[in-house]
């Protein structure tokens, strides 16, 4: 058997290669945006027993106009409730289109589709042709918006959905002339309680002591909605340990109860 004798064996000299790293792209370095909002105690309690919802919604061009999230007082199936702690989900890395011919004016809570939602993202365009469908989306647009090609005739209004399908935004204020309608989707969230609606439905128009978070694009944001009932950024000022959590959602949940 042959051993080789590493001491006499004689140096050699192996090139040395280098590898680049690959950068992050901007997508895939990205972390999930959300909002992360507290409840203080008192709140938690009056919220509750006024039975109000928690609602959010994103701003598109210069107005909020549908509710895209929301938490109930009590919890469902598969919809759990707002409690101490809540977190939105607030990414939208692409999203869909649609129109409605429903009236949505002031008073309207719903509104239903008028076809079928087609995938989009900021940046492309589709157009929707005078049957009212759409063409598949082609990039070439503006890098900020969404641009729908609008040949339908009778005013139909605009819709934009995230990536699931949930309504984010309608046109509530005219319907789409023949031509270039232009959707903005914005880095802005309002938040509010409120008496029960829909998720998807329209925002109702008497709101009170609503909430805007104005994000970085692709930030994220912590809230207190606190004893006092004023919004305030960052964590409570108190910061609570798991044990007192807990005692702290087994006093309002018996408060609420009794």
């Amino acid at each position: 058997m042959f051993v080789q004798d590493w001491a006499t064996e004689p140096k050699r000299h192996y090139p040395v290669t280098t590898t680049q790293a690959t950068p992050y792209s901007k997508w895939s370095s990205k972390m999930s945006q959300q909002i992360i909002l507290y409840i203080e105690e008192e709140q938690l309690i009056a919220q509750k027993e006024n039975n109000y919802s928690l609602y959010l919604a994103k701003k598109v061009n210069n107005d909020f106009t549908v509710i895209w999230q929301s938490k109930g007082a009590v919890a469902t199936v598969r919809k759990p409730s707002y409690q101490y702690r809540n977190t939105f989900d607030i990414d939208t890395p692409s999203f869909n289109v649609n129109f409605t011919n429903d009236p949505v004016q002031q008073g309207d809570v719903t509104f239903t589709s008028g076809g079928k939602n087609l995938p989009i993202s900021t940046g492309q365009t589709t157009t929707l042709d005078q049957n009212g469908v759409f063409s598949p989306a082609k990039n070439g647009g503006v890098p900020s918006d969404v641009l729908i090609y609008n040949q339908l005739q009778g005013n139909p209004h605009e819709i934009l959905l995230d990536s699931n399908g949930n309504n984010i935004w309608v046109n509530r204020q005219s319907g789409m002339n023949i031509g270039t309608a232009t959707l903005t989707p914005k880095s802005q969230y309002q938040l509010w309680f409120g008496n029960l609606q829909e998720t998807g439905s329209l925002i109702a128009q008497n709101l009170s002591n609503a909430y805007v978070a104005t994000l970085k694009d692709g930030g994220s944001i912590t809230l207190t909605y606190d004893d006092s009932g004023n919004w305030v950024t960052g964590e409570p000022a108190k910061r609570l340990s798991d044990k007192e959590v807990a005692a702290l959602l087994a006093r309002v949940e018996n408060k609420v109860a009794a």
